[in-house]
């Protein structure tokens, strides 16, 4: 009995001896393969110099490089496509500027009042839908033009009428010796140029004669 149990830790004791040996042969080889620091001064961990500014830097740099290049691609993209779509983009506010013009100068036509600051009651006596009515000068009652048709000129009953300018004229400085006042503030009337710009695109809009009689927008060539 005392032999068997000799023998089985001798049996152990071996095992052991050479697993210790073979940890002790593979730690002197990793230590062996291990580079070699340079010999130094001992300076303790808490003293010793951080990294350099280029490596703190780096990183950042890289991110504003990174994101600069993707902003320099977007905007490479995103102008080109504005520019293109600029021109179809001032048509249409071009044209939602007239409109809103056209309907102020509809409204400076109506009566005035709470409802509509902006009207001058011209229809009081060029009539609804400014196509012509009466007015009494001088004591008689005399026929106001059609200006639904002011723009055909002398062939629609306007004989002073040969141009987009002189329908400007005649609502802004009147017409002396008839019922046609200064409408302008530039001469003796109450209204700004934004006002008359806004009655002269209403008149416009509403015109009844051919485009090709219109003097307004297709004057005679001399």
């Amino acid at each position: 009995m005392l032999a068997a149990l000799s023998t089985g830790r001798a049996i152990l004791i071996g095992i052991g001896a050479g697993l210790f040996v073979v940890v002790l042969g593979l730690a002197a080889t990793v230590g062996l393969r291990r580079p070699r620091k340079a010999a130094g001064p001992d300076i303790p961990s808490g003293m010793r110099p951080g990294p350099s500014d280029a490596d703190l830097e780096k990183p950042n740099l890289e991110k504003l490089l990174a994101s600069g290049a993707v902003l320099t691609l977007f905007m490479a993209i995103w102008v080109p496509m504005i520019f293109l779509h600029e021109p179809a983009t001032n048509k249409a506010d071009t044209q939602d500027q007239i409109a809103a013009s056209i309907e102020r100068g509809r409204q400076t036509t109506l009566p005035g009042g709470e409802a509509n600051p902006l009207g001058f009651n011209c229809v009081r006596c060029h009539g609804p839908g400014m196509a012509g009515g009466h007015n009494v000068f001088n004591g008689a009652v005399i026929v106001t033009p059609n200006i639904t048709t002011v723009c055909g000129g002398a062939a629609y009953g306007h004989p002073l009428i040969t141009n987009l300018q002189d329908v400007i004229n005649t609502i802004a400085m009147g017409r002396t010796g008839t019922d046609m006042p200064s409408w302008s503030v530039r001469f003796a009337g109450a209204m700004d140029d934004q006002q008359i710009n806004d009655l002269v695109n209403y008149v416009l809009s509403i015109q009844k004669e051919p485009l090709a009689k219109n003097i307004c927008v297709n004057p005679a060539k001399t």
